[in-house]
This record gives structure tokens, C-alpha cells and sequence, in this order.
């Protein structure tokens, strides 16, 4: 599981120094962002900041023997996110190309924290 979170972390790091650092190219690079409406900068850094911290949770999580509850904020954010690019997409349809591009570099990765929360909330029941 640490492995799996570290590379979550870098992935979602990675983001949001891009939405950062460099938001007109994120908005042209990334699949499907220029059909959402106009490029609006301050937005751009300001989800960039809520990847980023979503990133140091993880991060954290991964890297010490804390309570895996330190994920619920990302869990939040990046949930919260998913949730919001399914709701989308059922009520106003897409391509599948699209809908395998949001489920699997979204959604996914979103739930992937969640799934440090339950491990660990097994492990306490079980004893370990």
C-alpha cells in the first residue's frame, strides 16, 4: 500500500506544480480541459493548491506510521472531484473515450486513498 500511495502523491503533486506553475499549458495539455469553457488562471491554481495538499496527505500517509485518517482531506478533495466528473457525465453524457479517460485518471486515483482508509480500519479490527 505504501507504494501505491507514494506514487498517488507524486501523481497528484505532480498536477498541481503544473496547474501552478504553468496553468495556460495544463489548460492545452490535458485531455478534454479546453471543452470545459474558457481558461480562467486564478481557477487553475487555486484546484492546483487542492491537488497539491491532497498530494501531501498522501504523501504523509505513505511515509509514516500515522493514522491513515490523515487521507480523509484527500479523500474529500479528490473524491469530491470524481464524484463531480461522474455526476457529468451521466447527465450529460460523453464518448467513451472520454469516460475511460476520466475513470481511469480521475476517478480511480481518487478512490485510491479511500482505499488506505479501509486497509487500515481491517488491520485495527483484526488485530494487526
Amino acid at each position: 500500500m505504501r507504494k501505491l500511495l507514494l506514487a498517488l502523491a507524486a501523481w497528484h503533486a505532480g498536477n498541481g506544480a503544473f496547474m501552478l506553475a504553468a496553468p495556460e499549458a495544463w489548460y492545452e495539455f490535458v485531455p478534454g480541459v479546453t471543452e470545459t469553457g474558457a481558461i480562467n488562471l486564478h481557477f487553475i491554481r487555486d484546484i492546483g493548491l487542492g491537488f497539491l495538499a491532497a498530494a501531501a496527505g498522501i504523501f504523509l500517509a505513505a511515509t509514516r506510521d500515522a493514522d491513515r485518517q490523515i487521507l480523509v482531506p484527500a479523500v474529500v478533495f479528490l473524491g469530491g472531484h470524481a464524484g463531480f466528473h461522474a455526476a457529468e457525465m451521466l447527465t450529460h453524457g460523453t464518448t467513451a473515450v472520454a469516460a475511460f479517460r476520466d475513470i481511469a485518471l480521475i476517478v480511480v486515483p481518487a478512490l485510491l486513498p479511500l482505499s488506505g482508509i479501509l486497509a487500515a480500519g481491517a488491520r485495527v479490527r483484526s488485530g494487526r
